[in-house]
């Protein structure tokens, strides 16, 4: 059984930024997924902080991108939002290599059973190139919609 990108990316969750570095970017999507009660005011400040110790950068996957736990204090929604990079620039790994993120996903979750289930959903995606791949090129919100009618199937379960 399959499951669709577009099961749990929204069209509402998609955001393309030119900032060039990280904390621009968390900057900026924090605008508006404040703006749209998803986390709180801390939401900058926290990211920030915890990028310091919990580096997001993921190696050795076919689009190098960075995945960010929001922690739960900042959270007023469950969900996965996705930030393209025009210009990719360096987030640490959890080893400490560098690697050129092109996107990031803040993971949003309110409680440890709903982080789990977003954290699968990841970790199937990562290890799915030909989804990874097809989803760093949609950069549009109606180039997820397109995406989702041409029936890509990015989870397996």
């Amino acid at each position: 059984m399959y499951r669709f990108i577009t099961e749990w990316m929204e069209t509402n969750q998609l955001w393309v930024t030119n900032q060039p570095t990280f904390e621009r970017a968390v900057r900026a999507i924090g605008l508006e997924l404040e703006g749209r009660g998803v986390v709180n005011e801390l939401f900058t400040q926290a990211v920030l902080e915890q990028e310091q110790t919990i580096p997001s950068g993921v190696a050795d996957v076919a689009v190098p991108v960075a995945v960010i736990d929001v922690p739960r204090h900042v959270t007023r929604k469950d969900g996965i939002a996705l930030l393209h990079l025009n210009h990719p620039f360096d987030v640490v790994s959890i080893t400490g290599e560098p690697i050129r993120a092109e996107m990031l996903f803040f993971v949003t979750a309110i409680t440890e059973a709903r982080r789990e289930a977003f954290h699968k959903l990841m970790d199937d995606l990562l290890m799915n190139d030909e989804a990874l791949q097809a989803l760093a090129h949609i950069k549009s919100r109606s180039g997820l919609y397109h995406l989702q009618t041409m029936d890509l199937k990015a989870f397996s379960s």
